[in-house]
């Protein structure tokens, strides 16, 4: 049983650098499209002769909506890496700019003053929202909200 007086004890953060750039996912979708349109179009693929012309180009419609669906989530999770491995940077080196000082008083108050790895970022981008040091970055950060509703959508079963 836990203690309640004792600190919690903080998950460690190490970034991987294994996530992938905006540019490689743009090109692993645009490759990716690319291999559908050519299977699909493809007079040689006997494997198309038995369907009708129809039931191809809803294959192919299919197919290239996941694969816009897999870049989206490629994406956000992009994103999500730069923005906690920017959260961890401003509670690690407790720079004095308005952003960093808002920053670690978030973190300090959802996470009892360190970094925690797991924390929720859907309330340090809505606590964000609400801080007046960072007010003219408003609009980018209720986009981030939008932005995240519709990652969670897709990855949670789009319903």
């Amino acid at each position: 049983m836990s203690d309640p007086k004792r600190p919690k004890k903080h998950k460690l953060f190490s970034p991987s650098d294994k996530h992938k750039s905006f540019f490689d996912i743009k090109l692993i979708f645009e490759e990716r499209k690319e291999a559908l349109r050519h299977f699909c179009e493809c007079d040689d693929v006997s494997y198309w002769f038995e369907f009708p012309q129809k039931v191809v180009e809803e294959f192919l419609a299919d197919h290239l909506q996941e694969a816009e669906y897999d870049a989206c989530l490629a994406l956000f999770g992009a994103i999500e890496a730069a923005f906690r491995i920017d959260l961890f940077v401003r509670h690690k080196n407790r720079g004095k700019d308005p952003r960093s000082k808002a920053v670690r008083l978030m973190l300090k108050e959802l996470s009892r003053g360190g970094f925690d790895k797991d924390i929720d970022l859907d309330k340090i981008i809505r606590l964000l929202a609400t801080d007046p040091s960072v007010s003219n970055s408003k609009q980018t950060i209720n986009l981030l909200v939008v932005f995240f509703k519709y990652r969670n959508w897709l990855a949670h079963g789009r319903y």
